[in-house]
């Protein structure tokens, strides 16, 4: 009898902790979302292995994620986004068009994000280097 009684307090005890339990892989991809989105970023920096671009204080590319999932940027790209969390690596997929027209696809890594400062990163097609883009929203 004791026994059947321990294997019910641990069922119940198991039942009880899966009912509270919160999802942590969704808990943080929506505060993550709702970091990124409307807001936009301003790229002050970009570094490719020893090689540093500044642009602070310049008239310098940014962007902006949308509430709704669209992007806007200061090339005139138009277009989509979405937050991936791949494997545990955050990315940013962005699904554009030109004013052209041409569609342009890109996903980048999401490093680092907080209030106001957010760091992507991606390695361009056939390069062994990876480039950080450093950004701040204002």
């Amino acid at each position: 009898m004791k026994r059947y009684y321990t294997l019910l307090l641990s069922t119940l005890f198991l039942s009880s902790m899966s009912a509270c339990k919160k999802d942590v892989n969704t808990a943080t991809h929506d505060v993550m979302y709702n970091m990124i989105m409307n807001k936009t970023w301003y790229l002050d920096y970009s570094i490719t292995g020893a090689s540093t671009k500044a642009f602070v204080g310049q008239s310098t590319y940014f962007i902006t994620y949308l509430k709704d999932g669209t992007t806007k940027d200061s090339d005139g790209l138009t277009g989509t986004y979405t937050l991936v969390n791949n494997n545990g690596q955050y990315q940013i997929k962005v699904s554009a068009k030109t004013v052209n027209g041409n569609t342009l696809n890109y996903t980048h890594n999401i490093e680092t994000i907080g209030e106001t400062t957010m760091i992507q990163s991606y390695m361009a097609s056939g390069q062994t280097t990876k480039t950080n883009l450093y950004f701040t929203s204002k």
